[in-house]
């Protein structure tokens, strides 16, 4: 029977590498967000392209048909797929690495404002996320401050606990109003394109009725936007009942994080390129 040897190793050697690669690229894939989601998946392609190919390095390897032409057309792919990939987002981020002066301005957050109900509570990594592309991050919650934190690994840019004790960075529920003096302190001292993390709905009705936190919410959402932020809202289940849920949700558009962060990581992404390609536009006038 004829064997390469040599050639049997080196395919098995290149394959148990290229699955390594794989597993790698796949975890990366499953737990980054956009844009980078699109890199880790080219990535997981070209190195299953490699496996092919190195399989068929083992193939030839033990037949007497050559079959080498194989391994290098799933080589060449997998190399293709790779290289362009790269290039592209050294493309798209070089500008602003090279001419930072060209790029006086900095891309914040909102190419997305808006008000959003989440019906599940934001993940550390989500906002962090959104902390790192906004102005500022700002949390309302009936969480004290230190057990927040704990939570989700993140301090926030300003922290209004619920609770009505009379404590510096506590928000009485009662008077709707000084939690919203506050807030739109914030977004002034920001210069707006912040976020505000809103948790706690269901303890700000103990203490008033749906109508008052309605109306306290809306105000608060035409503020933000007013402001150019966002606003998210997390709603947990049966909280509220059909009729005041939906209430609600003509003012706040219910999207899920995942959701959220994959627009603001396009729209971020495609200011990134528009503003590569307006550099490359000023230095051909030039």
């Amino acid at each position: 029977m004829y064997m390469n040897i040599f050639g049997v190793l080196a395919g098995t050697l290149l394959a148990v590498m290229g699955i390594l690669l794989s597993i790698r690229a796949f975890h990366h894939y499953k737990n980054i967000q956009e844009p980078g989601k699109n890199l880790a998946r080219n990535f997981l392609i070209s190195a299953s392209l490699f496996i092919a190919g190195s399989l068929g390095v083992v193939i030839d390897s033990l037949s007497e048909t050559k079959l080498w032409w194989i391994s290098a057309i799933f080589y060449t792919i997998s190399y293709v797929v790779l290289v362009s990939s790269v290039l592209y987002y050294l493309d798209a981020l070089s500008p602003q690495e090279v001419k930072p002066r060209k790029y006086p301005e900095k891309i914040s957050l909102s190419p997305i404002t808006g008000a959003y109900v989440f019906k599940k509570s934001a993940s550390p990594h989500g906002l962090t996320f959104l902390s790192r592309h906004s102005s500022g991050l700002l949390v309302v919650s009936r969480s004290q401050k230190e057990l927040w934190i704990k939570k989700y690994q993140l301090e926030p840019d300003k922290f209004i606990w619920l609770s009505r004790l009379e404590k510096e960075g506590a928000g009485d529920p009662t008077k709707l109003h000084v939690i919203q003096d506050a807030i739109l302190r914030f977004l002034r001292e920001k210069g707006g394109k912040a976020v505000v993390y809103f948790e706690g709905i269901e303890y700000l009705i103990l203490y008033n009725d749906f109508s008052s936190v309605a109306k306290f919410l809306f105000s608060l959402k035409d503020y933000v936007i007013s402001n150019e932020s966002m606003l998210i809202l997390y709603l947990p289940p049966n909280v509220l009942d059909k009729t005041q849920e939906t209430t609600l949700l003509k003012e706040f558009q219910e999207k899920r994080e995942e959701e959220l962060i994959k627009e603001i990581s396009q729209k971020l992404f495609a200011a990134l390129l528009e503003g590569g390609n307006h550099a490359s536009g000023k230095d051909k006038e030039e």
